[in-house]
Formats: C-alpha cells, structure tokens, sequence
C-alpha cells in the first residue's frame, strides 16, 4: 500500500520536476537546450507551405485574449447551466492562476522570441502563454470529462480531440516561429501542474473518479 502511494505521488510530481528543471536550464544553461529548440523547430517548420501558413496563422489566434476569453466564457456558461457550478469554477480558477504565474515567470526569465517570426507579436517568450492557455482549457476539459461522463467510448473519445486541440495550439507557436519548444514544454507543464493543484483543491483523492 505503502509503494503504491509513494509510486503515485512520484508520478504526480514528475510535471513539477520536469518544469523546474527546464526553467533552470532555460535560465541558467541556455546553450544546453539549442539542440532540443533547434531540432524541433527544424522539424515543425519543414511542413511550412503557404497554404499552411494560412491556416494555423488563424488557428493559433484561439491562445488569443479576446478569442480565448470567448470560448472560456461559452463554456463556463453551457457548465453553469447544465448545472455544473464546481466545473465552472475549477476552469476559471485554472484560468486565473495559469496566466497569472505564467505573467511572473516571464517577467523573470526576460527571454527573447526567436528571430525571422512569420506573424507580428511582442512580449517575451518563455513560457508559451498560448500553450499555458491550451493545456488550462483543454486539460481542464479533460479532467471534468471524466468526471462527468460515464461511457467510456465518449470520455476517451472526447478527451482525444481535446488532446489534439491542444497539441495543435502549442505546435502552431513553433511552426510561426514566435515560440522556442522549450517555451511550449514549459507552458504545457505549468499548465498541467496548475490543473493538478486545483483538481486536488477541489475534488482530493477523488479526482479521478466520475461522478
């Protein structure tokens, strides 16, 4: 019982672990993780195309403030009234907290976007506010998924599109090239742990439970 606990809050931690260390790399040996910005960047935009271009050009406006609020609203409203006031909650506390530590981070790491951007945009970089704001959204979509749905098919099937949705938002900020991966990696993790802190808050050990 004892290894099972100890095995489960080590799983919990690793997100928190992963994002210290990428923070402490980013800060402190920066040189260290060109190879890893280099290699995916490399990657991702070797798909670009015009066409392409377009198209996530739009999509990635969803990380936007004003198209981001919108949706978050929608949501928090079809939940309020299907009578899910906790879920709401837990989604607008997951958005005030993610953006808000992401706002300080920033601000203390001071990093640089990358050069030669294919849209226009200021701010610093790290961590990717548009992937903070993917994993908050759809993660937290995730989590009362499962607890709301009881079919299996339609948790698994729902949480995979929300997954993807997600993915696609942090991949857009590499493909553009206003985001080093370290920067997304970040974001994506500090996300993550924001939900994992909440989720605890307000549901504990049942978290994972449906209802």
């Amino acid at each position: 019982m004892q290894k099972k606990k100890f095995i489960r809050t080590f799983v919990n931690i690793i997100p928190t672990l992963l994002f210290v260390l990428v923070v402490s790399l980013v800060i402190f040996k920066r040189d260290w993780v060109q190879s890893y910005d280099s290699t995916i960047s490399g990657f991702v935009q070797s798909f670009r195309t015009p066409l392409l271009n377009h198209w996530i050009s739009l999509y990635t406006q969803i990380g936007n403030t004003v198209p981001y609020i919108i949706i978050s609203l929608i949501v928090c409203l079809i939940l309020v009234w299907k009578n899910y006031k906790k879920e709401a909650l837990l989604l607008v506390c997951n958005i005030i907290l993610g953006n808000g530590i992401n706002h300080l981070i920033k601000q203390a790491v001071q990093r640089h976007r990358p050069e030669l951007r294919l849209i226009k945009i200021d701010g610093y970089s790290f961590p990717s506010g548009h992937s903070v704001a993917a994993m908050i959204l759809f993660g937290s979509l995730i989590c009362i998924t499962f607890r709301l749905f009881k079919n299996q098919l339609s948790r698994y099937l729902l949480s995979l599109v929300y997954l993807i949705l997600m993915l696609c938002l942090g991949l857009s900020r590499i493909y553009l090239n206003v985001h080093f991966p370290t920067d997304v990696t970040a974001g994506f993790l500090l996300g993550l742990i924001v939900i994992q802190v909440t989720s605890h808050f307000f549901y504990g050990r049942n978290s994972k439970n449906a209802r």
